[in-house]
């Protein structure tokens, strides 16, 4: 089975208390840039379409001064997600061909961004 690893770093991923605190349209946006740049880097990384997946997903932060919520960046996650699907990974998010996401606690390291490591399933 075939796995990647594709990572972000445009900047500390956006979780569900910001998300709350924008104006639709201007999340609208931002989804919609966090889409095309997860589009971009599955190309860059030369992922290949699959039938299913898993997916990894780990914040990665400069400092501890961020949420420690595992899952706090699903709204950030979702929309790279999203742009997986557009660089054809896989058909769609449908539990058919996205089978698992999990989230781990934040990473600390050298960059703000977001990782998704892909797991083809047969």
């Amino acid at each position: 089975m075939r796995w990647w690893s594709v990572r972000s770093t445009g900047g500390r991923p956006l979780t569900v208390n910001m998300v709350a605190k924008l104006h639709r349209q201007t999340w609208a946006k931002l989804t919609a840039a966090t889409r095309a740049e997860w589009t971009w880097l599955a190309r860059e990384a030369r992922v290949q379409p699959c039938h299913a997946v898993t997916l990894t997903v780990t914040p990665l932060h400069k400092d501890r001064r961020s949420p420690q919520d595992v899952a706090a960046c699903a709204p950030e996650a979702k929309a790279a997600i999203d742009g997986l699907v557009d660089a054809g990974l896989i058909p769609d998010d449908s539990p058919e061909h996205l089978l698992s996401v999990t989230f781990l606690p934040p990473v600390v390291c050298d960059v703000d961004g977001l990782a998704i490591d892909i797991r083809e399933v047969a």
